[in-house]
């Protein structure tokens, strides 16, 4: 009993030789350790995060991740709030009815070449720099991408990944292929569907449409009445300042601001794409007959001059209306130099327009 006592005083101080000894633990001490070192390691744990934060971004009330895609795309006030599909769309719905005429067979095709003129005026499409090019007509010149990033519209970036996974192909052949209109059986998944309704309801969620159910006899259907009719009429009077005045001047607001780039070869983009997809009357409808008259022939004298490029800004109008079109956009034109490979895109589009009569 003794040496028992003594090995245990042995151990809790130190042996025969002096050196010291471990004390006993016991099991509530061994679990006391345990949960005190549990706690500490919790501690610096986040101790070091926090310490890791102060050089990442990693603070209380900041977001953990972020798309540096998405980042860009807010910052960049050179884009209009409407894209030029939705313009033209715009103009042909029925404020009340909230529906597009249904004996118009022209704007779904004219709709997939104002995303070829979009994705031109945003910098992501150009035509392919080839010397031997200028032998074709604008609409036959080959197409590459040269940014092939996001732009946030659902279409646009459809549109984008098709032409990235293919060859360059022509004008002509991108706006067939996209509405359909192709024999070639390994392109026919290239067709954009219900290119329409995807628009309308892009506009539902900028607030310048709402979507109601209507019953037309036998089924219902989605209609899109509108619901901002500011937005429709400073697109209207933007066309009629071309069309009408003497000297064209825009007028800039919150869905087209004045930093828009391009803003005048959009409008008459806008005009010559209303006017392929049989929309420009709803616009001229407020307009007495000669007016309205004028109106067209100026039209028609717009489309022949941005139907090629370079653009014919020599050409003088027999109407005397926007007689100051032409300087304004030279200087545009000359403001934003180094684009003449996207501005060819989009006389390549018009000239489609042009022509349209004869391929439907």
């Amino acid at each position: 009993m003794s040496t028992l006592q003594r090995r245990r005083v042995n151990r809790a101080g130190s042996d025969s030789s002096g050196t010291e000894l471990s004390p006993v633990v016991t099991a509530e001490q061994l679990a006391d350790n345990v949960k005190n070192n549990a706690s500490n390691a919790e501690g610096n744990k986040y101790k070091g995060q926090d310490a890791d934060d102060d050089d990442d971004s990693f603070t209380v009330g900041k977001r953990v991740a972020y798309d540096p895609e998405e980042a860009k795309l807010q910052g960049d006030y050179s884009i209009p709030k409407l894209t030029l599909m939705e313009e033209v769309l715009l103009m042909g719905l029925k404020d009340r009815e909230g529906h597009l005429s249904f004996w118009n067979d022209n704007i779904s095709y004219a709709l997939r070449g104002c995303i070829l003129i979009e994705l031109a005026l945003r910098g992501k499409i150009r035509m392919l720099d080839d010397s031997a090019r200028k032998r074709f007509d604008v609409s036959e010149r080959l197409v590459e991408v040269i940014d092939g990033s996001k732009t946030g519209e659902v279409l646009l970036d459809e549109t984008l990944q098709l032409m990235k996974n293919d060859e360059p192909l022509t004008v002509a052949n991108w706006i067939d292929l996209l509405s359909g209109e192709t024999w070639n059986l390994m392109k026919i998944n290239y067709q954009l569907k219900q290119v329409r309704e995807r628009l309308a309801k892009g506009l539902v969620d900028k607030g310048v449409l709402r979507t109601e159910m209507k019953n037309f006899f036998l089924f219902d259907m989605a209609t899109h009445p509108v619901a901002d009719s500011t937005c429709k009429e400073a697109i209207k009077r933007r066309i009629l300042s071309v069309l009408v005045s003497r000297n064209m001047e825009l007028e800039y607001n919150d869905f087209f601001p004045k930093t828009t780039s391009f803003a005048l070869i959009r409008t008459v983009a806008l005009i010559c794409s209303a006017y392929g997809a049989n929309v420009l009357e709803n616009v001229l409808a407020s307009l007495d007959f000669d007016k309205r008259d004028r109106a067209i022939g100026r039209s028609d004298e717009i489309l022949a001059q941005f139907a090629q490029y370079p653009f014919k800004l020599d050409a003088e109008s027999e109407y005397g209306i926007s007689i100051n079109l032409n300087r304004e956009v030279t200087d545009e034109i000359e403001d934003l130099s180094g684009h003449d490979l996207q501005l060819e895109v989009v006389a390549g589009v018009i000239e489609v327009f042009s022509r349209m009569d004869l391929l439907l």
